[in-house]
Formats: C-alpha cells, sequence, structure tokens
C-alpha cells in the first residue's frame, strides 16, 4: 500500500481559453473542470488508477468540496477536521499547452490538527510500503513539518520508505531526516543544492568564494536560479554530477534522488548509479500534476518488483501521459508508454565531465525495447 500525506490539499479548477491568456481583457472559456487535488492525492489517484492499495491522508472536514470530491471518485482516505475550508487552485490552459497557475495559500493549520495529522500518518502507515509527503506547507506550519512526520514513521516496528516531494525550506528541513526518495524538479535542486553549499562541487558555480563539501549558502538571484536550471534541464550528465554530490555528501542526505528535468525527462540518481530516461515528444493539454504522476510511476515499479532504471522508464512514461491528459488528470496503465521511453546510464562521479554517457535499451518496464527521441513533458511546484 502506497499513503500519502497532504497538507495543504486543494480543489483544482481548470479552464482552458481558445488562445493565449491576454491580461485585462475578457476571455471565455472553451473548457472547465475542476478535481480534487494537492500532490499527494494526486499520487493517490494515479495509483488507484493503477488499481493499486491507496490512501490519502489530509487536512479538512468531511463536507469540504475536496473530501466530498474524493468520495464522488471512491478514492480511499483519511481526513482531521479543521473546521476551516480547504484551498481553491486555478489554472488556465492555453492550446499549445502554456499553463498558468494561481495557488491560493490555504488556511492556518493549528497546532492540535498538526499533532493529529502526525498521529493518523504513523497509524495508518503500518503495513504500508511508501508513505509520500508531498506538497507546500500551510500557513502557521513550521518548516520542519515533514521532518516531523519522517521520524515519527521510522518509530514504527516495521517503518516503510519515505518519499519527499516538495520544495524550499521545508524541503531543506526534510532532508535532515534521510528521506529515502526526493523528487525535485530542477529549479528545486538548484535551491536545495544551494542551501547545502554544494553548489560549486556540483559544477554549477564558479565562484573562488565557494569551495567543494558542505559551505556556506551563498546568495542566489532569481535570474542565476533560473539559469542554473535551465543548464541542469539541458544535460542530464551535469543533473547525474549535481545528486550524486548531494548523495554523497557528509551530513544528513536522501537515499536517492528522482530529478523531474521538464522538457529534459528525468534523472534517477543512487549513491553509486544514475539514469536518464525521456519519452518522445508528446502534444501537451496540461502540466498540472503531471510531477505527480511521475513520482507515482515510480512507485508503482518498485512495488512491482521493477529494478530502479525500469521504474524510472514507467515514471517518465506516467508523466508524459499525463501532460497529455485535461486539467489535474491522471493516467492509467494503458496511458503510459513505457515501450516509446529509453533509459541512459549515466557517470555519476564528480570528477570533471568527460565523454558520452552510455545509453542502453530498457527491457524491464515491459517486454518491448525502449527508444528515445523527445521530452516528459511537465510543470511541477510544491502546490
Amino acid at each position: 500500500m502506497i499513503l500519502t500525506l497532504t497538507a495543504n490539499p486543494s480543489l483544482d479548477r481548470t479552464i482552458e481559453v481558445p488562445g493565449p491568456v491576454l491580461r485585462g481583457q475578457v476571455q471565455r472559456a472553451v473548457w472547465a473542470g475542476q478535481q480534487p487535488g494537492g500532490k499527494g492525492v494526486n499520487v493517490s489517484r494515479a495509483v488507484a488508477a493503477a488499481d493499486r492499495d491507496t490512501l490519502a491522508v489530509l487536512p479538512g472536514d468531511i463536507d469540504d468540496p475536496v473530501l466530498t470530491g474524493l468520495d464522488a471518485i471512491g478514492l480511499a482516505h483519511r481526513s482531521v477536521p479543521t473546521g476551516t475550508p480547504l484551498r481553491s487552485n486555478i489554472t488556465v490552459t492555453e492550446p499549445d499547452g502554456t499553463t498558468t497557475k494561481i495557488n491560493e495559500p490555504g488556511s492556518p493549520l493549528s497546532p492540535q490538527a498538526q499533532d493529529e495529522l502526525l498521529d493518523l500518518v504513523a497509524e495508518q502507515a503500518v503495513g504500508a510500503s511508501w508513505v509520500v509527503l508531498a506538497g507546500s506547507l500551510p500557513p502557521g506550519v513550521d518548516d520542519d513539518f515533514y521532518a516531523r512526520a519522517i521520524k515519527r514513521i521510522r518509530q514504527l516496528v516495521r517503518p516503510p520508505l519515505v518519499a519527499v516531494d516538495t520544495s524550499g525550506a521545508p524541503l531543506a528541513a526534510a532532508l535532515m531526516a534521510s528521506p529515502d526518495l526526493i523528487k525535485p524538479n530542477a529549479e528545486e535542486l538548484a535551491e536545495l543544492l544551494n542551501a547545502a553549499g554544494l553548489l560549486h562541487a556540483s559544477g554549477l558555480r564558479n565562484d573562488p568564494r565557494a569551495h567543494s563539501g558542505r559551505g556556506s549558502v551563498e546568495s542566489l538571484g532569481t535570474a542565476e536560479l533560473h539559469t542554473i536550471a535551465d543548464r541542469l534541464e539541458s544535460s542530464p550528465q551535469l543533473t547525474a554530477r549535481a545528486t550524486s554530490t548531494l548523495l554523497n555528501a557528509r551530513g544528513p542526505r536522501p537515499r536517492s534522488i528522482l530529478a523531474t528535468l521538464g522538457a529534459g525527462g528525468a534523472v534517477l540518481a543512487q549513491p553509486d548509479a544514475a539514469w536518464h530516461a525521456q519519452h518522445p515528444p508528446t502534444d501537451v493539454v496540461s502540466t498540472v500534476g503531471a510531477g505527480d504522476s511521475t513520482l507515482a510511476g515510480y512507485l508503482l515499479g518498485l512495488t512491482d518488483g521493477r529494478e530502479p532504471d525500469a521504474a524510472l522508464a514507467r515514471a517518465v512514461a506516467y508523466g508524459a501521459a499525463a501532460a497529455r491528459l485535461r486539467g489535474t488528470g491522471v493516467p492509467s496503465p494503458a496511458d503510459a508508454r513505457t515501450d516509446v521511453v529509453t533509459v541512459t546510464s549515466l557517470e555519476t562521479s564528480a570528477a570533471p565531465l568527460t565523454g558520452s554517457p552510455t545509453a542502453h535499451t530498457d527491457t524491464h518496464a515491459d517486454d518491448t525495447s525502449h527508444r528515445h527521441e523527445g521530452t516528459a513533458p511537465e510543470a511541477e511546484e510544491a502546490r
């Protein structure tokens, strides 16, 4: 069973417009829909679509539209009452796949509700294979909330593995509890490396003041952050080096990293190995939730007993399939074309990059061969 915790769930409203968004003007929608969402909820929805056991844990009152939406689709869930409405997020999609999101901050979560939520997760995690801690934190919740959740889960007699998909300070704090897996996108990975003082060691910053190993955090402006993220998205080998540096750094660290690179596919890194997977170009309808489906696909692969590189192929296939769906749609196994995904082994040495990666055809994800021509599009944020 895969259990998910969504600390800041939402009712995701999607509006499709017939052309580019025009600021300050009235435009009519060609389609609109809404779905219960939040990163963990989306992971559970994708797992359930594969007919696998899952449970979504979240705050919210039983009559809140998010929870009644989960009832309507038959998704197993447990909740902690809060007495306040859950937020709504708005997505506007254009015909070329351009996605604009407006996310509400969410209602504050009281200290009592936070403790009850952690108690519920620990109680329901008994017997689970994975626990996914995902999404932003609502107002009033300390950055170490997910780190506290990890510590509670690992007090179980047989603790499940823990995956974290968030960003910024909550992700940096969760790292102190050494989660089994983190799933940053390129920008989140750059932020994390900067917070750990590892940008120079990763080959991402040529700063004479910086040094290898964990150093002081340097100022990282928005423009430089985007530049570093672009470099990571365009170079799987550079991403492999960066993730390897983090995995092998001194002190608390994750045990594996699934770094999603938007149009560049995804890199899976372990302390002594790394792979890159990519999907052929696809018609993008909405990128919202594609990263959540990527994580779901990876965990489904692992729980099916697949090798890590084969699970990565399924992850990228799921992300690409989700991008072809309206709203915060999640794919079924039939939607995810693992047979068109190619997995490439990458060097993980932190030494200067030389040569080129060695490609191989993935033979685990299906009984068919895998080829690569393009991309597994997605847009992610700890919403």
